[in-house]
C-alpha cells in the first residue's frame, strides 16, 4: 500500500484496500494484531496520500498502540509513528502533534530526526 501511494498509484492502492478482506495467509492464521492494523493502517495510507491527514491521524490514533505487536521490524514500528507524526502536524492537530513528538524524543533525544520535527512545531 505504501509504495502505491507513494507513486501516486491511487487506483492500484484502491484496488488493494478493497482485496484485502480476501487475502489468503496460506495456512498461517493472522494474529489478531495484525488483522486490527491491516486495514485501518492501509486506508491511513491512502488519505494521506489524497492529502486527508485528518482521516489518516483519525485511523492511525485507534491502532498505533498495537503496531509493535504485528511482528514488524522496529523501522516498520516507526513508519507508523512518523506517519502519524507527519499527518497530524500537516493537519494541524497541534497537541497531538507536540504529544507525538515529544514522545519520540523522550526516546531518542539527540536524534536529529526528533530535532528537526521539534524545530517544525515551534515554527
Amino acid at each position: 500500500m505504501m509504495a502505491f501511494a507513494a507513486a501516486g498509484r491511487k487506483a492500484a492502492a484502491q484496488r488493494m484496500l478493497s482485496g484485502l478482506s480476501q487475502v489468503e495467509t496460506r495456512g498461517a492464521s493472522p494474529s489478531y494484531a495484525e488483522n486490527a492494523l491491516m486495514e485501518p493502517l492501509c486506508k491511513a495510507l491512502l488519505a494521506f496520500s489524497y492529502d486527508n491527514y485528518a482521516d489518516c491521524v483519525e485511523l492511525l490514533v485507534h491502532v498505533r498502540h498495537i503496531a509493535h505487536r504485528c511482528g514488524g521490524s522496529l523501522a516498520q514500528c516507526d513508519l507508523i509513528h512518523l506517519t502519524i507524526t507527519e499527518a497530524a502536524l500537516r493537519a494541524r492537530n497541534g497537541n497531538l502533534a507536540r504529544a507525538l513528538v515529544a514522545e519520540r524524543t523522550a526516546q531518542k533525544p539527540t536524534s536529529r530526526l526528533n530535532q528537526q520535527l521539534q524545530r517544525r512545531l515551534a515554527s
